[in-house]
């Protein structure tokens, strides 16, 4: 019978990355980004900063920077990081207080800017400035950037003193902070973990440094006596209702998510062996029945099935398979769904050939012939098989559990959870996971159907069980073995079918249909029929990629860009 070992290993592979997700969402700290990407044209000569820092935490900067403009350009951007990349709690708002170019005022516009930064566009855009140099001189503020050291006598000011988000390239930059008192340590990083030197004499810092590529940092970490300043705004921990909400939400989600999927499984049937298959079932229709999903095997089994009953023969070697018909279908009798396959394969009468390729020409026919085929077995299950409301909406649920939680672990990524609502999506869509992709959810069986399967299980049985088990005489029944490998092929267990006459010392006999050449240690059941399956995926697999391509704190860990504030801009 079908394995859905596949479907387990992908319900377990979502599961861990939900997991990954929650845990990274609960873990990572987000910060902002300023990087536009591009590269500027402009250029930035010289960037003079001036930081002036109070006792209380507040900032005031004077930024000069002498831009040198291509043609076309009508001014600069100015974004301001103003999220804290460690106390989610804290925010760094930015007020601009005055924008000059050249020495006179010059008009900025806020603009709509990315979550935990701010942007201002310098500059009008019906005035096109001269190529050339212009100084620009921007005045802000902001307030609460110091923050708790790694030890509790150490408060830190951690600062991009040049923003990792300047586009621009920068050929020197000029530093100097005003402090409320002198540090007792201090620390000066270019880029990810380039040391740069920083001159602190009492209470000044400044730092001088040479060409900046675009998006490269100058980050800085001041160390200074906690007794010197009032104490620093702390990270906040998580609430402990929130923790509540959100054992509460996880428990209520994982169980509406079990009450669902259990609903989706029926009790078992007793499987007694039975010694031949129900009457009026072939081979696809069986296993769709058993499985409540089509048989990957089912179109194999088919033309098995026809073949041996006397209607194709099938001869296969390395490169492919030759299916003839031997007999004239008209006076065969055949089901709906066999007849929809011969006839998307061309097999319509006497002497036509159909060639078993892995190619674009033999994939059309045969992903025809396996949709015919799909949606008849479909049709002729509808005795059997029932709609199953409940198991539409534990599929719909997991994927809207799924769908929320992913969109809840990307707000996340940004500074935005609530984790109540993360919590309960995350635990609906890990426990629902196994049926994600599982078909089988979406139909019960009805009493004709739970009737049905354990006739054509009890039969599966028979083909797969030890031999001791179920006292068959196979010497007297070699007959039973062709007439019974279209069932073996479809439950995918033709070794097994084969290995019942082996376990009572027999060998099986030969199949007069299959003719089969491609191994060179001989007849190979195993071979041949992964053979016959390989050959029909990869005329399918090359029909379908033709398809597709015609369509078109002070000490501890420190590293550049890692500091509050910073921010950057480019020309417009």
């Amino acid at each position: 019978m079908k394995s859905r070992a596949g479907l387990r290993v992908v319900a377990w592979l979502v599961r861990v990355l939900i997991v990954l997700g929650v845990l990274g969402a609960l873990f990572i700290n987000p910060t902002p980004s300023s990087n536009q990407g591009d590269v500027d044209t402009a250029i930035i000569r010289t960037y003079d900063a001036e930081f002036t820092i109070t006792r209380s935490g507040d900032l005031s900067l004077v930024e000069n920077l002498m831009v040198e403009m291509p043609s076309g350009k009508h001014g600069i951007y100015r974004i301001f990081d103003t999220a804290d990349p460690r106390r989610p709690n804290v925010e760094h708002p930015v007020e601009v207080i005055s924008v000059k170019r050249d020495g006179q005022a010059e008009s900025f516009l806020p603009l709509e800017s990315a979550k935990g930064t701010e942007t201002i566009r310098i500059g009008l855009p019906n005035v096109v400035l001269e190529p050339g140099i212009h100084q620009y001189t921007i005045e802000s503020r902001t307030s609460n950037v110091f923050e708790p050291g790694d030890d509790p006598n150490t408060t830190l000011w951690w600062w991009d003193v040049v923003g990792s988000g300047w586009s621009m390239r920068i050929d020197s930059a000029h530093v100097v902070a005003k402090l409320p008192t002198a540090p007792k340590s201090s620390r000066c990083v270019i880029g990810k973990d380039t040391p740069c030197e920083v001159s602190v004499l009492d209470r000044q810092m400044i730092i001088n440094t040479g060409e900046l590529a675009p998006f490269e940092p100058v980050t800085v970490k001041l160390g200074f006596p906690a007794a010197a300043l009032p104490a620093p705004i702390a990270p906040s921990g998580t609430s402990p209702w929130t923790i509540v909400f959100s054992v509460l939400t996880a428990l209520a989600g994982a169980g509406v998510a079990f009450l669902l999927v259990r609903q989706t499984k029926e009790p078992a049937v007793g499987l007694p062996a039975t010694f031949e298959p129900p009457e009026g079932i072939y081979p696809a229709l069986g296993a769709k029945v058993i499985d409540e999903v089509n048989s990957p095997y089912a179109l194999q089994a088919t033309l098995f099935d026809l073949a041996e009953r006397g209607l194709l023969s099938l001869e296969g070697d390395k490169s492919g398979w030759d299916i003839t018909v031997i007999a004239e279908p008209s006076q065969t009798t055949m089901t709906a769904a066999e007849a929809e396959v011969l006839a998307k394969l061309d097999l319509n009468f006497k002497g036509s050939q159909f060639h078993l390729r892995k190619d674009k020409t033999a994939g059309e026919k045969v992903s025809q012939a396996q949709s015919a085929l799909k949606s008849q077995v479909t049709v002729d299950a509808r005795p059997y098989l029932s709609f199953s409301v409940v198991g539409l909406l534990a599929t719909a649920g997991a994927w809207v559990a799924l769908g929320l939680t992913g969109f809840q672990i990307f707000l996340a990524f940004g500074g935005d959870v609530l984790w109540p609502l993360l919590a309960g999506t995350a635990a609906f869509a890990f426990v629902s996971a196994g049926v994600l992709f599982d078909r089988a959810a979406w139909s019960t069986r009805n009493p004709a159907g739970r009737e049905m399967w354990s006739r054509v299980g009890g039969f599966a049985r028979f083909l797969t069980t030890d031999s001791a088990e179920t006292r068959f005489d196979f010497a007297q029944k070699m007959d039973l073995y062709p007439r019974y490998l279209p069932w073996a092929i479809v439950f995918g267990s033709a070794d097994k079918w084969a290995q019942r006459y082996r376990d009572q010392g027999i060998e099986p006999p030969t199949v007069p249909w299959l003719i089969w050449s491609g191994s060179s240690s001989g007849f190979s059941m195993t071979s041949m029929s992964d053979s016959f399956n390989s050959s029909i995926t990869g005329a399918a697999s090359a029909y379908a990629a033709s398809q597709a391509a015609s369509s078109g704190g002070g000490g501890g860990g420190f590293s550049g860009g890692s500091g509050g504030g910073g921010g950057g801009g480019g020309s417009w």
